[in-house]
């Protein structure tokens, strides 16, 4: 999975990525590496093997005491490990381009602002400032992974959790569906039982093959009236830090996107949240899908 491109959504032009866009992906990338969001960060590196690139050494970070932890969004550790040791590669590369400076040993320092800015600076190994860059408030709106999402997510986790209990019971002994996309209907079928209708909105829906997420009012072939509500929350979520739900798609890990859905559920009073697999011509995946009473 290549957590470098994942997380750039719709805005990705295919061009070569510029260092002030790398020095964003990594943070997002730290975000997924440590345990709660940062308020200061060294990323420490060192010539590769064959001395031609640098690579991570060391993650030294900081949090603010009692800062909201991160949730487990489906990303591995080694996974985002080997995604910031690649950018750093990358990051050499873009710097020695647009500037002539190409480190291999050295460190990137990241400090926080009372403004909400954070200022950026790469020094090489004998502690000499080779570049420093301030990224302001709105720049940072292009994070995905931050405070603000952590702090939304972990408010509807209870909520969350209590609606797949919920609904686990409501569907109990049901071992088969049919969706009309129509109507809004799902009916869940089971053995010696009545059928159950019920009622949904699109959330999103997610394809295994290239794992890409749809939030359910980006896609183009849904009647609007099975996303209303959740077109609603993307309207509500115009603060910094929540691109996650404002972006139409994006890629990663399916649990993300799970996640993602199950807060949806919760921000628009749904009965509960039901992933619902399938199959086509573009692939595999998942729908899911805000059940209502009918």
């Amino acid at each position: 999975m290549d957590l470098l491109r994942l997380a750039q959504g719709d805005d990705d032009d295919g061009g070569a990525p510029t260092p002030d866009e790398l020095l964003l992906e990594l943070m997002d990338l730290c975000a997924l590496a440590l345990p709660a969001p940062l308020n200061q960060l060294r990323v420490s590196f060192v010539p590769n093997q064959d001395g031609l690139r640098p690579a991570l050494a060391d993650l030294d970070a900081r949090s603010p005491v009692g800062e909201v932890q991160r949730p487990d969004l489906g990303h591995s550790d080694n996974e985002v490990l080997d995604a910031i040791n690649a950018l750093l590669g990358d990051f050499a590369e873009a710097t020695q381009l647009q500037g002539g400076v190409k480190v291999l040993e050295g460190c990137i320092l990241m400090s926080d602002d009372v403004d909400g800015a954070r200022d950026v600076v790469l020094q090489d190994q004998a502690g000499a400032t080779v570049m420093t860059r301030r990224f302001d408030a709105s720049e940072l709106r292009w994070l995905f992974f931050t405070r603000a999402l952590f702090v939304a997510l972990a408010r509807t986790s209870d909520d969350e959790a209590m609606q797949a209990r919920r609904l686990d019971e409501a569907l109990q002994g049901m071992k088969r569906f049919d969706i009309d996309m129509a109507k809004g209907v799902i009916t869940f079928q089971g053995d010696g039982r009545e059928p159950q209708p019920w009622g949904f909105e699109l959330v999103g829906s997610f394809v295994d093959d290239d794992k890409r997420f749809l939030w359910g009012w980006a896609n183009d072939n849904v009647d609007p009236k099975l996303t209303r509500r959740i077109d609603g929350l993307r309207q509500r979520s115009s603060a910094a830090g929540l691109r996650a739900l404002t972006d139409g798609g994006f890629g990663g890990p399916e649990r993300l996107f799970l996640r993602l859905a199950r807060h949806a559920a919760v921000a628009t009073g749904a009965f509960g949240l039901y992933r619902a697999p399938f199959a086509g011509q573009k692939g595999k995946g998942f729908m899911y899908l805000a059940l209502r009473a009918l």
